[in-house]
């Protein structure tokens, strides 16, 4: 039988979605343009990059008013002129703009007061605005929750089991936490389409009550799985990837959370188990967070 090459677009898992669990794909140029959404655009920015575009949208406002106002010939200093005039009228923009003062004013015309009073009523739109975003920002809840990074398969309780850790790093509780896990593989039909398909993985225990210290999720490879008969050329393949997501509600914020993360081939480990990171000292328990990760070999036998 020959054998089916699958489409590039599918040529490897990590090209689809990193370990976070985001999605590489890019879509249309109309789908890219922030200006179709700019209140989500600007939420879903990085500090450092909101911090820029907010400074650029104050400078190209005050600009563009210092721009009229010099054209519009407010007289602010009788004797400057050229481009010690339009940093005055800029300095001006940003006085008008935050309410500060208008000493700098000594005679204008009736345009140069309106137009500083519809500059003022853009500024005081433009700051609610602004401090509407970032209060949005600041107060939007975020999980703190590690992953393994690692996946293993190993015996456990004498079935073939996919495990991997999580654990949560602010050491508060999550309450109600659930735990999806999916497997997702590149297949081609006997038509010959290509396609990803993505396939529920059950789990010995999707949820618990509080969740504030680790977690080893469990999933038995058996004869109801996908997983069951594949092994690790197979795998490859396929491009498999497991998807993990997590949801739950802070207990801190009130708020629901929600943490990802993507497993490769290329992170499965075979026959191997994570170390005990539950420490019991001074009759207290403790979580070692630097060893989530820490593997050891397998006990065969057990």
């Amino acid at each position: 039988m020959e054998k089916r090459s699958l489409h590039p677009q599918f040529a490897h898992f990590r090209a689809l979605i990193n370990r976070e669990g985001r999605s590489n794909i890019h879509s249309s140029r109309e789908r890219h343009n922030p200006l179709l959404d700019l209140y989500h655009y600007l939420f879903s920015l990085s500090w450092p990059k909101f911090f820029l575009c907010i400074a650029a949208v104050y400078l190209l406002i005050n600009l563009c008013f210092g721009s009229f106002y010099f054209f519009d010939g407010v007289d602010i200093l009788k004797k400057a002129s050229g481009l010690q005039r339009f940093s005055h009228c800029f300095l001006l923009s940003v006085e008008n703009m935050t309410a500060v003062d208008y000493s700098r004013v000594e005679r204008g015309s009736g345009g140069v007061y309106l137009l500083m009073t519809v500059q003022a009523f853009l500024g005081l739109l433009t700051l609610a605005v602004i401090t509407g975003l970032f209060y949005a920002r600041f107060s939007r809840a975020t999980a703190r929750v590690i992953f393994s990074n690692k996946i293993t398969i190993a015996p456990y309780n004498g079935r073939t089991c996919l495990s991997f850790r999580i654990a949560n790093e602010r050491l508060n509780q999550i309450a109600e936490a659930r735990m999806s896990l999916h497997m997702t593989r590149n297949e081609v039909s006997r038509e010959g389409e290509h396609t990803r398909k993505f396939y529920d993985l059950n789990l010995e225990r999707s949820h618990t009550p509080l969740f504030s210290l680790s977690w080893t999720v469990r999933h038995f490879i058996d004869e109801y799985s996908p997983l069951f008969g594949m092994d690790e050329q197979q795998m490859k393949e396929a491009q498999m990837g497991i998807l993990a997501s997590l949801t739950g509600t802070d207990e801190t914020f009130s708020q629901p959370i929600m943490a990802r993360h993507a497993y490769s081939v290329e992170d499965i480990v075979y026959n191997r188990r994570f170390k005990d990171i539950i420490i019991w000292q001074d009759k207290k328990v403790h979580i070692n967070l630097k060893g989530i990760h820490d593997l050891h070999e397998a006990d065969m036998g057990r």
